[in-house]
Order: structure tokens, then sequence, then C-alpha cells
């Protein structure tokens, strides 16, 4: 648990500094890597927080959609300068105000809810107390819907959901990644052919060794769900060992930098475990100390034995 938490924040934090990069250069993230300045995390690592201490607060897989949508509000009310989308922003304004959740995750989009990655970005902590694939799914279908009303939302959040909870696996899952059954278990669960189609097309160009560009070119790497959370698992299932090089494959392929690799450090990150992830690196986060706390707590309420 450690290891996802601190993944996503290095992800987010490392990859702030180029959302909306067409491209990153290698080189100019080894001066990233290489600067001495406090990472700071956005609203990925916040949002990812607050339903850990939620989650660890209560039984195994507790969930209680009500209080968790007013301490969605309460933390960006306390720091609204984090880098919260829009539509979130309005959401928890209206939920803040005393809108019910439901109400306020429906006003978006004339009526459709936000089809955006906000829900798949902050999800990956419910892999931790979840009692199977299907009961992860959703939880993550759950959380996401407290602002994202549309289906796309909530079936990135039910992907990154599951792709977390296969990388906490440790004793049943192979050493060696099999990429094939990985995105076959993702496809049980979700039921769209649109979402089928996008990690189809992920394992094939895995199975080439795509770069980040060609794969964010085929996969999408903007704010929704859809164009993002396949390019996170992409970037995850190209580099499984090896958690900097997932976050740097993210980050490489530009677009919405942050998130993506907050994704796919959070799934590195639970598949290695802390330990893996670069000292100097961790060093940095503004958020390290609070991390090591709540994933102490998140694991000692989780039924994963991480």
């Amino acid at each position: 648990m450690l290891g996802l938490l601190l993944g996503t924040a290095l992800g987010d934090a490392l990859g702030a500094s180029f959302e909306g990069s067409q491209a990153v250069p290698a080189r100019t993230l080894d001066a990233a890597e290489r600067a001495d300045e406090t990472l700071v995390h956005t609203d990925d690592t916040a949002l990812t927080l607050v339903l850990a201490e939620h989650l660890a607060a209560r039984d195994p897989a507790g969930l209680d959609e009500d209080v968790l949508a007013d301490e969605f509000a309460a933390v960006w009310q306390k720091e609204p300068w984090r880098g919260y989308g829009p539509g979130a922003a309005q959401v928890f304004e209206l939920t803040g105000g005393g809108m019910s959740w439901q109400q306020a995750a429906v006003s978006l989009f004339g009526g459709a809810g936000s089809y955006g990655n906000g829900g798949a970005m902050r999800v990956a902590p419910v892999a931790a107390v979840g009692n199977g694939p299907h009961h992860v799914a959703e939880l993550g279908r759950r959380t996401a819907a407290i602002t994202h009303a549309h289906e796309h939302g909530q079936h990135g959040a039910e992907v990154q959901a599951l792709a977390a909870y296969l990388a906490l696996e440790r004793e049943s899952a192979p050493r060696v990644l099999d990429i094939d059954q990985f995105r076959h278990d993702l496809t049980r669960v979700v039921r769209c052919r649109a979402w089928h189609e996008k990690l189809d097309r992920m394992s094939e160009l895995v199975r080439t060794g795509a770069d980040p560009q060609h794969a964010a070119h085929a996969l999408g790497n903007d704010i929704t769900a859809l164009g993002s959370v396949p390019m996170a698992v992409m970037s995850f299932v190209s580099n499984p060992d090896e958690p900097i090089a997932a976050i740097r494959y993210a980050i490489g392929a530009g677009g919405d930098t942050d998130t993506i690799a907050a994704m796919a450090g959070a799934l590195a990150g639970a598949r290695n475990g802390a330990a893996t992830l670069p000292e100097r690196l961790v060093a940095r986060l503004e958020v390290g100390d609070h991390a090591r706390e709540v994933a102490r707590q998140l694991a000692t309420a989780g039924n994963t034995g991480a």
C-alpha cells in the first residue's frame, strides 16, 4: 500500500509541470529528477489520500458515499489551488453548499455527467479493501459516481481499481506479468465495447514495443477517462517491474501527464512496493510522511495482507 500511495504521488508531482505538453523528452525528465525542489502534488494525490483515509476508518470495504462526498468537498475547500478541474470544483462547491452529490454529479454537461478521469485518478486505494475483482470494480464505480455520473467516468474507475487490485496480488500473481491475462481480467469486469477495444489495442501496442508518443496517438492522453486510463495501464504493463520507468513512460507521452503518471505510478508502486522507488525522489515528496501513515492505516484495515 505504501508503494501504491507513493507511486501515485511521485507520478502526480513529477508529471504536473509537464501537463499539456505534446511530448516530454527523456533529457527533460532527467533534469526534473535531478532537481532539488520539493515535489508538490495536485488534486490527484490529495483526493487519493482522502479516499484511502475514508476506507481505513471503516470496516473492510466500508464505503459511505455521503460522507466521502463531504470529505472530498472539504479538501477542495481547504486547498482549491491544487489543480482541480472545473467540473470537480463545481460538484464540490455544490455539495459543500448542501446539494446532494447525486444532484451535483448529474448537473454537469447538460445532465450527462462527467466522463473525465477524475474518478479513476483517485480510486486505487479501493484495491486494498475489496474482496474480489467484481467487488473492487463495484467500489471503484461507487466512488467515481460521486463526481462522475457518465458511464465512461465510472468505467475508468472500474478499470483502474481492478488494475490496482491485480497489481497488489503478490502471492498469486506470476512474477512475470502476463499482459494478455491482465487485459482479459480487466475486460471481464468492464462490460463496454469501447473499453474492450481500447484495452485490446493496448495489448497490441505492448507486443510491438510502441514508444510513448505512438501509444498516446493510438490510445489517447487527454483528460477523459477513455482517453487516459488505457494509456496509464499501458505505461504500467510496458514497465511492470520498474515503477520509475512506468512513470517516465506516462509523462513522455505528454497530455494529461500528472494524472496519467499518477495512475501508472499507483499500479507499478503497488506491484513492486515502496522500496523500489528511488529514495532521493521519495524524500522530495511534499506528502511523503502523510502517505506513510495513511498506508499503514489502510493496510491494517484491508484484507490484502499488504
